[in-house]
């Protein structure tokens, strides 16, 4: 069974998951939002005190609150970054992102060097997350879901009470209403939805409560 530490980091108040084996330790990081040395030292600490061995990091979309990290976790543990391959436009911008928001550590980011596409099988130990393709928020959405334990990861596709915006280039309100209706509330009614932002909630609780899906 995998276990999962969440941080909260950067001025967006980002969630970043690390996700691991507690068996083999064997972990992957999912949207490292460290934006700052003492972030990052609240990340590193965590996974080297835990002894964990990571794999690969994750990005659920391309958006600076969620990649600004991937460099800094790339060449501390030898990795690389894994993402849908419609991304890589969104990463094209970071350094324009970056200055924009005051962001200057964040303007040189690794990119994704591994194709993440739906279906996939990404193998976390004993354990798997699957990929199911989610855009609408940003192009090259994914989320993660990890059916043995009940979890998905969203990014910022569905949140508690409220999912991602789609005013941003690639953003699409229709495809992401799409993206949550016939995808992920698919998935089994007590699954719990780790977004990029706020606070866990359920697919039973968003498919009853969230007014922004209907």
């Amino acid at each position: 069974m995998l276990q999962l530490e969440s941080f909260i980091f950067n001025p967006f108040a980002e969630n970043t998951y690390v996700v691991y084996d507690e068996d083999t330790k064997d972990c992957v990081i999912i949207d490292p939002g460290c934006g700052t040395t003492n972030e990052e030292n609240q990340l590193f600490g965590f996974i080297d005190s835990h002894h964990l061995k990571p794999l690969l990091v994750i990005s659920t979309h391309g958006h600076i609150d969620h990649i600004m990290g991937n460099e800094a976790v790339k060449k501390r543990y030898n990795i690389k970054v894994a993402a849908h391959p419609d991304v890589k436009g969104d990463y094209g911008h970071v350094r324009q992102q970056a200055m924009l928001f005051g962001l200057f550590t964040a303007a040189d980011c690794a990119f994704p060097e591994r194709d993440l596409n739906d279906g996939d099988i990404i193998q976390v130990g004993n354990s798997t997350l699957e990929v199911i393709c989610t855009p609408g928020h940003a192009r090259g959405s994914i989320s993660l879901y990890a059916e043995l334990e009940g979890w998905v990861f969203t990014g910022d596709a569905l949140f508690c009470r409220s999912i991602g915006r789609t005013d941003l280039e690639g953003g699409n309100y229709e495809q992401l209403r799409t993206s949550i209706k016939e995808r992920l509330f698919r998935l089994p009614d007590d699954t719990e939805v780790f977004s990029g932002h706020g606070e866990p909630t359920t697919i039973f609780d968003e498919q009853r409560y969230n007014m922004y899906i209907g």
